[in-house]
């Protein structure tokens, strides 16, 4: 076959990341895994019509939105809030306080400006993984050289919460502050104390009326260079069937799905020509 153009930009399929910023949120969270391609597709409402004596009308178009959907597959009941447009809520059911929760290891070569997930496990022997309730009791965090060192919160080191954590938080630490030379070279023992985990969550909706609570959408994909292509949707709503919670028979493989479908509307709080979505291409991605 012939060559019949030189114009060839490609872009290989390989899935993206999806993270929602819900209304009143400051950074995205990432959804985690889904199980289809993500859908974005731009629609609108045209208005043209034939005249008498004066040919065709331009075309004018409104109400312009991207109607769109994937498949969730990762069963986080917070990540299904948020996109959720505040028609669910979330309950948070506490368990027992536990003390069996065994030290957790941060490996030599940590970093500073790296969080590390709080890893809570229910025992030496039962290594299922706890979401904690509230920011977690340490009994003590040790840095192992020679002579230990405790290290002090907020001056050595620091707590995030973060719902991507299975325990629901994160550690950072800070080496200029330790008292040994070169830190970042010893191993670091997270003794922890007396923990509430969380027993079970749970989700209700139902009202005669509700107001949706926009949130916004970022898909990205990033290549093994770095680059990458990104789509922000900037005012999202759920539609109305947004959310399935369907039980699968045990003749079906796969997974349990969560089929998702929202629709973006304009943001008229920024420049016109600019409300709906942004789409980023970075030179040379694939």
């Amino acid at each position: 076959m012939s060559v019949q153009t030189q114009a060839k930009n490609f872009l290989f399929p390989d899935g993206c990341q999806v993270s929602v910023m819900e209304s009143g949120a400051v950074a995205y969270t990432d959804i985690g895994a889904i199980n289809s391609q993500v859908s974005n597709s731009i629609t609108f409402d045209e208005n043209q019509i034939e005249t008498a004596n004066a040919g065709t009308t331009e075309k004018q178009i409104n109400n312009m939105k991207v109607e769109g959907s994937f498949t969730l597959i990762n069963w986080d009941t917070s990540v299904m809030s948020k996109i959720s447009g505040g028609l669910l809520t979330r309950t948070v059911t506490a368990a027992s306080a536990t003390t069996d929760i065994p030290d957790q290891i941060i490996a030599a070569g940590w970093a500073d400006n790296t969080l590390y997930d709080l890893v809570a496990q229910t025992s030496s022997s039962d290594d299922t993984e706890l979401k904690i309730t509230a920011q977690p009791t340490l009994t003590s965090v040790t840095l192992n050289h020679g002579t230990p060192e405790v290290l002090v919160e907020d001056t050595d080191y620091y707590i995030v919460a973060n719902s991507q954590s299975s325990s629901g938080w994160q550690i950072g630490f800070m080496s200029a502050n330790m008292g040994s030379a070169s830190p970042t070279t010893y191993t670091i023992t997270i003794d922890y104390g007396s923990n509430v985990p969380v027993s079970a969550t749970t989700l209700t909706a139902g009202a005669s009326t509700a107001i949706l609570t926009p949130m916004a959408f970022r898909f990205k994909h990033t290549d093994e260079s770095g680059l990458y292509r990104q789509l922000d949707l900037y005012s999202v709503d759920p539609n109305s069937g947004f959310l399935q919670l369907n039980f699968k028979g045990a003749n079906e493989d796969g997974l349990e799905e969560l089929p998702i479908t929202y629709m973006a509307k304009l943001d008229t709080s920024r420049t016109s020509g600019q409300q709906l979505f942004s789409f980023l291409l970075q030179e040379g991605a694939k």
